[in-house]
């Protein structure tokens, strides 16, 4: 049906959220913002991104065991997979513009990339749903084919989110992660 590569796709976005508040090398030169400490933000990103990744989870697993035997089953469980993420990530987002900036070099520019990028997953999260509700159910080969073709689209839009989280690094935050088991626990469900 491919949901399992739309949820691999979810995931790889979550990791990547993680390493690019959480880890990489120093590579600026700008000064240090004020605001709060590298703990304090680690510790509030991990803590939105955390929750929405077991989310995300739970729910493929959810899909990926349900037993459907038709079609229409598929794009009503897609819809509702889709409708849950979505949800799921204006929690996420909610906590994430509330995180605050972290005084390290580049503090503004990461926390408006990692708010950005959950923007962005919103919107394309959004566009998805909207694509599934116009998912063909006169036969499976039909809904296979057009639910492929969803999760393609949502795997692109997340690709280019995760590049743009992937150039963003401190290493102060990534210490500051290290030490933190909101953080060291991203990834591991």
């Amino acid at each position: 049906m491919g949901s399992r590569k739309l949820v691999g796709a979810l995931v790889a976005l979550v990791c990547a959220l993680a390493a690019a508040g959480c880890g990489g090398s120093s590579g600026s030169s700008s000064s240090s913002a004020s605001g709060i400490s590298a703990g304090t933000y680690v510790r509030a990103i991990c803590s939105a991104v955390g929750p929405f990744e077991k989310d995300v989870a739970a729910r493929s697993n959810a899909l990926n065991s349900a037993k459907l035997t038709s079609p229409q089953q598929g794009k009503k469980a897609v819809q509702g997979f889709l409708n849950s993420v979505s949800a799921d990530t204006d929690r996420a987002l909610t906590k994430l513009q509330s995180a605050g900036t972290p005084s390290v070099d580049n503090g503004q520019k990461i926390s408006t990339t990692i708010v950005a990028a959950f923007k962005d997953l919103k919107q394309a999260i959004g566009s998805a749903s909207d694509q599934a509700k116009s998912l063909s159910t006169s036969s499976p080969q039909a809904f296979k084919n057009g639910a492929n073709k969803l999760g393609n689209t949502v795997r692109s839009s997340l690709s280019g989110i995760s590049d743009s989280l992937g150039k963003l690094q401190s290493a102060d935050l990534a210490k500051a992660a290290q030490k933190e088991p909101a953080c060291t626990a991203l990834g591991t469900t």
